[in-house]
């Protein structure tokens, strides 16, 4: 008996293989199509869509295509500061943050890294592998000598130790 890993009525392992394969199609970008599928987890979530529809990957299948759409527009507007305009970038005013925002940016990833370095070695290891170096679970299967199921439960773990972690620091 296998057992699926949901969250709010959403199969993780359908959104993170066919969901976010469809959305990196669509946009030419794993780092974008990450940020799509999970700003389109959170809209899901915040959109009472738990509670109030019958076909929940059919209705964050919609919210991420609509995200992409957005993207696309959104991307219609840019211009490159370096190319045709011949601007220098020295020019260009970068914003700052408060005092009060980089302390507590440094506070919650000071609390991140404490809940990875009570991950297991080869659970935080294929989780820095994953979702920073941008290896594939096949690769990453291939890299450490181990069975792609058995990335995919090390992955899933760390997400959830974080989704956890992340539960609570709201709660506070």
């Amino acid at each position: 008996m296998e057992k699926t890993l949901t969250w709010c009525g959403i199969n993780l392992e359908w959104a993170y293989s066919d969901l976010l394969g469809y959305i990196r199609y669509k946009v030419a970008c794993p780092h974008l199509a990450k940020d799509i599928l999970h700003d389109a987890l959170i809209r899901y979530t915040v959109s009472n869509g738990i509670r109030f529809h019958k076909e929940p990957h059919a209705y964050i299948r919609t919210i991420a295509s609509n995200l992409i759409v957005n993207e696309y527009h959104a991307g219609q507007r840019f211009v490159s500061l370096d190319g045709e305009l011949g601007l220098n970038r020295e020019w260009i005013d970068t914003p700052t943050l408060s005092t009060e925002r980089l302390v507590d940016i440094k506070q919650r990833l000071e609390y991140i890294q404490q809940i990875l370095d009570q991950l297991p070695p080869r659970c935080r290891q294929v989780f820095w592998l994953y979702r920073v170096e941008g290896y594939t679970h096949s690769q990453i299967a291939e890299k450490l000598e181990v069975s792609k199921n058995m990335v995919e439960r090390h992955a899933m773990r760390a997400l959830l130790d974080l989704s956890n972690a992340r539960e609570l620091i709201e709660m506070e």
